[in-house]
C-alpha cells in the first residue's frame, strides 16, 4: 500500500489515518497517537517493525510509566540523575531543568559497564566485575580523587563532557548523562562543577556494580551449598540421578 494513497488503517487501533502516518513492517502504517504511545522516535526504523514490535514498545512505556509513579529518590545528582535504593533503581533525569516525567527507569541489576567521554576520549571506566580505572575511590561517599585528568594532556577548552552507560536492554542498550555540550572554559567554575557532579555520578555506579557483584557471589556460595545437599541425598538414594541433575539446571539457571 503506497504512501500515496490518502487514506489508511492504522494497524494498531484500527482508526482510519490520513498521509500523517508511519510506515510499519508488511506494508502497514501506524498513526501519530501509536506512534507515540509507543514511545518512537525519529532514530527509529519503524520499516523493520511489526505490530507484536509495536505493541512490545507500547506495553514496556505503560509499565515504565508506572515505575516513573513508583520512583521515590533517596539519592539526586544535580539534574542529573536520581537513585532510588529502596526499589533498587536509576534515572537519568531529563531537559536543562533536570525532569523525571520523559526518563526511563532501570534496576540496578541493568547497568553492565561505564565510562566518563571528554570530548570522545575516555578517561575513566568503571562496571559489573572491574574497578573504577581513572581515579581512585575514597571514602564513605566514593568521591573519585587524583588520577582521573592527571595523565592525560590537559587543553583549555571542553566542548563535550558525558558518561556512557551500557545497559542489558538489546532496543537502547546505551545511555547518555550529558554534562557539557557546549565550549566551556576548563578554568572556570561550570566546568570544575560539572565534573564534580559526573566524579559523583561515576563513584555511585561503581558503588551500586560493587554492591551487585557481592550479590551475585553470595547467590553463587548459597546455589553451591544446595547442590552439596542434593548430592548428599543422591548418594543416600533418597533422591534419584534424574530429580538431581534437574535441580541442580534449576540452581545454576542452565
Amino acid at each position: 500500500m503506497g504512501f500515496f494513497v490518502k487514506k489508511v488503517t492504522c494497524a494498531i487501533c484500527q482508526k482510519e489515518i490520513g498521509l500523517n502516518r508511519f510506515r510499519i513492517a508488511d506494508k502497514q502504517w501506524i498513526c501519530p497517537k501509536c506512534y507515540k504511545m509507543a514511545g518512537l522516535k525519529l532514530t527509529d526504523n519503524t520499516s523493520k517493525m511489526n505490530v507484536d514490535d509495536i505493541k512490545a514498545r507500547m506495553k514496556a512505556k505503560e509499565e515504565n510509566q508506572k515505575k516513573l509513579d513508583a520512583f521515590n529518590p533517596t539519592k539526586k545528582i544535580g539534574s542529573f540523575m536520581e537513585f532510588d535504593d529502596n526499589q533498587k533503581q536509576w534515572v537519568v533525569l531529563s531537559g536543562i531543568l533536570g525532569k523525571r516525567n520523559k526518563s526511563t527507569v532501570y534496576n540496578y541489576s541493568d547497568i553492565v559497564d561505564f565510562e566518563l567521554l571528554e570530548d570522545g576520549e575516555s578517561i575513566a571506566k568503571g562496571g559489573l566485575g572491574r574497578a573504577l580505572v581513572g581515579g581512585a575511590l575514597f571514602g564513605g561517599t566514593g568521591a573519585i580523587v587524583g588520577g582521573i585528568t592527571g595523565k592525560r594532556k590537559q587543553k583549555g577548552i571542553c566542548n563535550s563532557l558525558k558518561i556512557k552507560i551500557t545497559v542489558n536492554d538489546i532496543n537502547n542498550p546505551t545511555v547518555y548523562v550529558n554534562f557539557i555540550t557546549s565550549s566551556t572554559k576548563k578554568d572556570g567554575m561550570i566546568y570544575k562543577s560539572m565534573m564534580k557532579n559526573a566524579q559523583e555520578c561515576l563513584s555511585t555506579l561503581q558503588v551500586i556494580c560493587d554492591q551487585q557483584k557481592r550479590k551475585e557471589n553470595k547467590s553463587s556460595d548459597t546455589n553451591v551449598d544446595e547442590i552439596r545437599k542434593y548430592k548428599e541425598l543422591l548418594d543416600d538414594g533418597i533422591i534419584t540421578e534424574e530429580e538431581f541433575e534437574a535441580k541442580k539446571k534449576e540452581l545454576l539457571n542452565i
